[in-house]
């Protein structure tokens, strides 16, 4: 696919093409896609993250452009225990990871406001992670104990660091001078590679999904 992307491109009016360079900064909520099969305990839910990033654009013509982000996001989660004698235990994950996504970008309308819609894929790169919160613990008296943790994690070989998946979303530009412009975008992140490298007997996978909602600066050369 990404190929087929690559090829039409290369044979689409060049005449105005043009390169641009920027910034990029805003908001991310991520949630984890996991089984819930032996952890009926267990209730998942979103945690707000940022991505920071730089953004390159290559302009075939007024409709067509590919865009390559390199961000550096924040995808972070939370899990509850929600059974009644264990209600106060929780884990947030707090994840870094090294974004690569590259995406056709299809434009429309006018020189003051123009609309966007983006697909590609991406790669990424796990950086480090940070767990926060509360265990439960019952030992052989069967009295229960809450005990805090913070720390960070400690990568292992069940840890899968590289990651893959389709991105896609909408945006908003406009032309603030003859070479600046400023974009807004609203993008999803689906994961196609599971963080976790489940065993051969216990399949476990778990992937985790971005919303990210950025604000953007770039230079048109």
């Amino acid at each position: 696919m990404t190929l087929a992307v690559i090829l039409f491109c290369l044979t689409a009016t060049q005449a105005n093409a043009q390169w641009a360079l920027g910034l990029k900064g805003g908001w991310t909520r991520t949630s984890i896609d996991r089984t819930n099969l032996g952890r009926i305990d267990e209730s998942y839910s979103s945690l707000n993250g940022f991505d920071l990033g730089i953004q390159a654009h290559y302009s075939f013509n007024d409709w067509l452009t590919i865009r390559v982000d390199v961000d550096y996001m924040k995808r972070s989660h939370r899990m509850d225990r929600n059974l009644t004698f264990t209600s106060e235990a929780y884990t947030e994950y707090r994840n870094d990871y090294l974004m690569l996504p590259v995406m056709a970008d299809f434009s429309f309308g006018g020189k003051l406001l123009r609309g966007h819609l983006l697909c590609g894929g991406f790669g990424g790169y796990w950086l480090k992670a940070h767990v926060k919160g509360t265990s439960f613990t019952t030992l052989v008296n069967t009295d229960n104990f809450y005990q805090d943790f913070d720390a960070d994690h400690e990568f292992t070989a069940d840890d899968q660091r590289l990651t893959a998946g389709l991105v896609g979303g909408v945006g908003l530009t406009t032309d603030v001078h003859e070479h600046i412009g400023i974009n807004l975008d609203a993008l999803y992140y689906y994961d196609l590679v599971s963080y976790h490298k489940s065993s051969p007997h216990l399949k476990d996978p778990r992937y985790l999904n971005t919303i990210s909602l950025c604000l953007g600066v770039y230079y048109k050369f």
